[in-house]
């Protein structure tokens, strides 16, 4: 039999959360609040999201930053990347930065009140042995020394004694994205499993880092899709999740694509948050496409933001 409406609400749903039952919201009812034709109005979905946030993390609210360690020439097929070597686009390959300019981009971002900067490279990933990999822990390195912010990496994907070094040269958080759904991943990335992305994170948690996973939205998903990112993600038991908002690129595959409507995207925020109660969400690539309803995004549960550029994109 299945349950009265009363009971499967965002209000009822928040209540059960509050009460300790972080996983209260199933995939199905999620998928349907998802979408806008069979959920509950935005304002439902925010007015309990917004519950969750203020329990969980009060008025704080969470900065980080990133910095493109590496930019440009991925081997990687992935659609909505700019840095794809796949795609013709603005973007031009460069060396890696040097520890100088890394430990100045951490300076930046303690300037911006961040806690963190995120070192990120356009890379398929490094394995212990790699010169890469030196360079990447000669930076983690410099960054904490330095002492301005935690170092946390999106690295691509590493090996077990990869994430050793790191860790051992002061890394604390290491973000590999999920992206989409597993079912709609194939649709996007040509050339990886989400085998091995899953697999990346759970070697991150073993070694006792922090683990920050998210997705893009507006990539011609649907809520289904979108629903199975969000739990996956809470079985994995991710620290952070970062949610980002496609921006088309001209000259990638998904460079036509229309950006998702504001209140699209704080319906989005609140199911997330509804089934992510425990995790810091931030709000990071294509949040300008929210425009006037920006501030919002707090209300609708988010409890953090990005703070400085993308990584090939300005920030707002």
């Amino acid at each position: 039999m299945s349950q009265p409406a009363a009971a499967t609400s965002p209000a009822a749903i928040a209540d059960r959360i509050l009460a300790g039952d972080d996983a209260a919201l199933d995939e199905a009812t999620l998928a349907a609040w998802l979408s806008e034709a069979e959920g509950p109005s935005v304002w439902e979905l925010m007015a309990a999201a917004d519950r969750i946030r203020r329990d969980r993390f009060g008025n704080k609210v969470h900065l980080c930053s990133i910095v493109n360690a590496k930019q440009g020439g991925c081997p990687e097929d992935c659609g909505f990347c700019s840095q794809s070597k796949h795609f013709s686009t603005h973007i031009k390959p460069e060396k890696f930065l040097t520890n100088e300019e890394m430990v100045a981009a951490s300076e930046k971002a303690l300037g911006q009140r961040a806690t963190a900067l995120g070192l990120v490279t356009a890379t398929r990933g490094m394995d212990d042995g790699d010169k890469t990999l030196d360079k990447m822990v000669e930076g983690v390195r410099a960054v904490r020394e330095a002492g301005h912010t935690e170092a946390h990496a999106s690295l691509g994907f590493l090996d077990e004694p990869a994430m050793r070094r790191l860790k051992e040269a002061g890394l604390t958080e290491l973000n590999h994205n999920l992206e989409t759904g597993r079912s709609y991943f194939g649709e996007i990335v040509k050339s990886h499993t989400y085998d091995e992305r899953i697999e990346t994170i759970r070697t991150a948690k073993k070694l006792g880092l922090r683990t920050c996973s998210g997705g893009i939205f507006g990539m011609g998903e649907k809520p289904e899709h979108r629903a199975e990112l969000a739990v996956t993600l809470r079985e994995l038991d991710v620290d952070e999740v970062p949610l980002n908002f496609l921006v088309s690129i001209e000259g990638t595959a998904l460079a036509k694509v229309e950006p998702l409507a504001p209140l699209q995207m704080l319906r989005i925020i609140a199911c997330f948050r509804l089934a992510l109660p425990r995790q810091n969400i931030f709000i990071a690539a294509g949040r300008m496409h929210l425009g006037q309803a920006l501030p919002m995004m707090f209300s609708a549960g988010a409890s953090g933001m990005m703070v400085g550029d993308f990584l090939t994109t300005p920030n707002r």
